[in-house]
Order: C-alpha cells, then sequence, then structure tokens
C-alpha cells in the first residue's frame, strides 16, 4: 500500500494551467460571440433582401406603367380578352353541335333481330324512325334499347300498325352521337 503525502506548502504546489470555472467563463464568452455575429449576419442578410425586393417592385411597378400606356399594349391585351371569349363560345358551339353521323350509326347498331328500318327523318334534335318488325315485342325491346342509350331519349311509345310497319320518334342528347 502506497500512500503519497505532499510535504510541499499548498502555495508551492503545481497547479492546472487552467481551472473549470476560468474555462466555462471563456467558454460562454466564445458562444456569445459566435451567437452576436450570426445574429447581426443574419439581420444584414435579410434587410439586404428586402433592400433588393423593394427595388425589383419598383423595377416592376415602372415597368407596369410604361406598358399600360403603351397604345400597342393595349390592343394586345383586348385581343387576348376577344380570343378567350371567342374560345368559349366555341367550344359551347362544339358542345351544343350534334355529330349525326355517329347519332345515325348508334341507330342502326341497336337494331334488333326481326326489325327492319326503312327511313330514318330528322326533325330538330329528334329522329322519326319508320320501318317493319314482326311484332310489337320486337320494337318495344329496340326503343327500349335506344332509350337505355345515353344518346338517345325516347320520345314516345312505338306504335305498330297491323301491316307490321312502325313509327319511333327519339331525341338525340346535345352533344350527342359521339
Amino acid at each position: 500500500m502506497n500512500i503519497d503525502i505532499n510535504i510541499l506548502p499548498a502555495a508551492l504546489r503545481p497547479k492546472p494551467l487552467i481551472d473549470t470555472r476560468t474555462f466555462a467563463l471563456v467558454a460562454v464568452i466564445l458562444l456569445l460571440g459566435f451567437g452576436c455575429f450570426y445574429f447581426f449576419n443574419a439581420k444584414s442578410d435579410s434587410q439586404a433582401g428586402i433592400a433588393n425586393l423593394g427595388s425589383q417592385i419598383e423595377t416592376t411597378q415602372q415597368q407596369t406603367a410604361t406598358l399600360s400606356g403603351n397604345p400597342e399594349a393595349l390592343n394586345l391585351i383586348s385581343s387576348i380578352s376577344q380570343l378567350k371569349a371567342a374560345k368559349q363560345g366555341y367550344e359551347a358551339f362544339v358542345a351544343s353541335r350534334v355529330m349525326w353521323g355517329n347519332a345515325l350509326a348508334g341507330v342502326y347498331s341497336l337494331v334488333p333481330v326481326g326489325v327492319s328500318i326503312t327511313t330514318i327523318t330528322q326533325t330538330g334534335n329528334a329522329l322519326v324512325i319508320a320501318g317493319d318488325a314482326s311484332s310489337y315485342t320486337d320494337v318495344s325491346d329496340y326503343g327500349r334499347a335506344l332509350d337505355n342509350d345515353p344518346r338517345f331519349f325516347l320520345a314516345g311509345l312505338p306504335s305498330l300498325k297491323e301491316d307490321g310497319s312502325f313509327s319511333l320518334t327519339i331525341s338525340v342528347a346535345t352533344g350527342g352521337g359521339r
């Protein structure tokens, strides 16, 4: 067992280079210094960004003022507005138009066995289909098939005469036949 006895007085004993209090004080001072530097640097960067945005806003306002007084630019803006209105009108026109070729193809594609079409007459957005059928069941099946198709609406019950001829009126939906 070794016992270390230090017989030197406390004033003559070796001391550490820096004690813990001094080290903590130096660390706090350095942290505060870096924090202040970062804060002032961030503040100056944000102020420079705000000044830059302000100058860009002023430049944009000047350009807008010069363009708003330019008659050529005003004519172009007016032309763009007219083109947008014309495009909307054209799209509404195309949507309301009936594609008669496609509608007639749909009418012929739904004809069941036992029904033959002799004439189709157009009146407005309606078609009057005339033909021959072997029974009323065949004509009603054909009318039901037309009414179930989203392109057509059955306007009334089909009529079958004693000679086997029938008449059927359907309305074609707006934009129907597509």
